[in-house]
């Protein structure tokens, strides 16, 4: 069984170096058209997937939308899937000039007035729009940013990632081993930096909150670290624009709740996280690649 499993991922590997080297060589103004056709592609034959991300979008928005509004929403998620791939093979050739071109930053007065309090920021984000470009654009405009990440357990396709990573000047702390990663992000927080938070999807040892009307668990780092850091709590999400150019929208920090209760607070200000991060998808829910999660379990 292990040398199935290591040619699979060995071969998920060399598709991804493959597919990497054709974008790079190929002109941007093609990748919409690409990425469109790819995402029908899997929208038609990842049937898994597919079921995955119009159960979600079913359970979210079925009240709101139809089913034609729903199959729209999942085909063109499909489509920014393979579109945020093409960007970030793009952008690692990108001069910090059109990094300021490309990515706008509104809210900003909101980080500035932060990190001027000298207690560090966390970002309330969420898998929303590209997430390593907004790193990306915000680590070329000079702030102190860095984030968790989920190394991947196939060798070649983490070397790939972390090459990415660096030729894009993303800092990241390693999620595991967890009490490594909570130690590096507290110093981090301790050194005035800004330090964005995955937060959307589930989390086992989380706690129970509301999200689109349905019980969840969801992840208590950010709130514990907002909290035992003093640290402001600002919502964070990169958007795409439909000429292809990218937004960063950071929000005023949130008002958190800290009294002598320490979960009842955390369990709080964390329900307040998943509204705010609710309300943006609601907005841009083709923009959002958490319909491909169980989120909803």
């Amino acid at each position: 069984m292990k040398r199935p499993k290591r040619l699979i991922r060995e071969l998920v590997y060399l598709l991804t170096r493959l597919s990497a080297l054709i974008v790079s060589l190929s002109p941007f103004r093609l990748h919409s058209l690409f990425s469109k056709i790819l995402g029908n592609f899997g929208y038609l034959f990842l049937a898994r997937s597919r079921n995955r991300v119009l159960s979600n979008l079913r359970i979210a928005l079925g009240k709101e939308k139809n089913r034609g509004e729903l199959s729209s929403i999942a085909k063109k998620q499909f489509a920014n899937i393979y579109l945020g791939f093409c960007e970030t093979i793009k952008a690692m050739k990108w001069s910090k000039e059109e990094f300021s071109k490309l990515i706008k930053i509104e809210g900003e007065e909101y980080l500035k007035e932060a990190l001027a309090k000298g207690k560090g920021a966390v970002g309330i984000c969420a898998h929303f729009g590209n997430f390593p470009l907004m790193l990306s654009r915000l680590s070329s405009a000079g702030y102190p940013i860095n984030t968790m990440i989920r190394e991947s357990d196939n060798q070649g396709l983490e070397k790939f990632f972390r090459e990415i990573r660096r030729k894009l000047k993303i800092t990241w702390i390693p999620k595991y081993p967890l009490s490594d990663s909570l130690k590096e992000s507290m110093k981090w927080l301790k050194k005035n930096g800004l330090l964005c938070v995955l937060m959307d999807q589930h989390s086992g040892k989380g706690v129970i909150v509301d999200f689109f009307g349905r019980q969840v668990q969801a992840a208590i780092g950010a709130a514990t670290f907002a909290r035992r850091m003093n640290s402001e709590a600002l919502p964070i999400f990169s958007l795409r624009n439909p000429d292809g150019t990218h937004r960063i929208i950071i929000k005023e920090p949130l008002k958190l709740t800290k009294a002598e209760d320490v979960r009842k607070d955390i369990m709080e200000n964390t329900a307040c996280f998943m509204k705010t991060i609710e309300s943006f998808i609601r907005k841009y829910p083709e923009q959002w690649f958490g319909w491909l999660h169980r989120r909803f379990r």
